[in-house]
C-alpha cells in the first residue's frame, strides 16, 4: 500500500512540474506553442495512421477496422496540422474543461483541508476559484483573439499547478499527524512495561 501511495506522489509531482512549464511556455510564446501543439498532434494522428496503413498492407490477415482506422486517424493528422487555426477553439474548449475540473477538484480539496484547521486552506479556495473562472471563459468564449487566448490558458494552467502543489502539502502534512498520532495511540496502549525483579533461591 505504501509503495502504492509512493508512486502517487511521484505522479502527483510530475504532473505539477508539467503542468507549470506549460504555461510558461503558452504565456512566453503564445503562437508558436500553439502551432508547436497542432502539429505535434497532427504529426501523432499521422504516424498512427500510417502505421496502421502499414500493418494492414504487411499483414496477411486482412482487417478491415484497422484500414478504417488508420485511414481515419491519417486524415485527421493531416488536417490538423494544415488547419491547426481553425480548430484553435476546439483546442481551447477542452482545455477550458481541463482547468474547471481541476478547480473543482482543488476546491473540494481544500474543504477537507480546512476541515482539519489549517490556515493556508483560504488561498487554497482562492486559487481554487481563479481555476474554475479561467475554465469557464475558455469554454464561453473559444473563438476571442488566439493569443490572449493561450497566454490566458498559461496562466491558468500555472495557477492550477501551484493549487495543486500547495493541496499536495497540505494534504501530506496532515497525512503525517494523523499517522504520529495513531503511532502514538499503539504506543500508549500496545506497550507495557512489567518490573522484574531478581530473586535469591538461597
Amino acid at each position: 500500500m505504501r509503495k502504492i501511495l509512493s508512486e502517487i506522489k511521484k505522479y502527483s509531482i510530475i504532473v505539477i512540474i508539467i503542468t507549470a512549464v506549460l504555461g510558461a511556455l503558452l504565456i512566453a510564446m503564445p503562437d508558436k506553442m500553439l502551432a508547436y501543439t497542432a502539429l505535434f498532434i497532427g504529426g501523432a494522428f499521422t504516424a498512427c495512421g500510417i502505421l496502421a496503413l502499414i500493418s494492414y498492407i504487411s499483414s496477411d490477415v486482412k482487417s478491415k477496422l484497422t484500414l478504417v482506422l488508420g485511414l481515419i486517424s491519417a486524415v485527421s493528422g493531416i488536417i490538423i496540422c494544415l488547419a491547426y487555426r481553425q480548430i484553435m477553439a476546439i483546442i481551447v474548449f477542452f482545455i477550458g474543461i481541463f482547468l474547471l475540473v481541476g478547480g473543482i477538484i482543488d476546491l473540494v480539496n481544500s474543504i477537507y483541508i480546512a476541515a482539519s484547521r489549517h490556515r493556508s486552506w483560504l488561498l487554497t479556495v482562492v486559487l481554487a476559484i481563479a481555476s474554475i473562472v479561467l475554465g469557464i471563459v475558455s469554454i464561453i468564449n473559444p473563438f476571442d483573439t488566439q493569443t490572449k487566448i493561450v497566454q490566458f490558458i498559461g496562466i491558468g494552467l500555472i495557477v492550477f499547478a501551484i493549487t495543486d502543489l500547495i493541496a499536495f502539502i497540505q494534504v501530506k502534512k496532515v497525512a503525517r499527524e494523523v499517522a504520529d498520532r495513531l503511532q502514538n495511540s499503539a504506543d500508549e496502549y500496545g506497550a507495557t512495561e512489567v518490573e522484574f525483579k531478581e530473586v535469591d533461591e538461597n
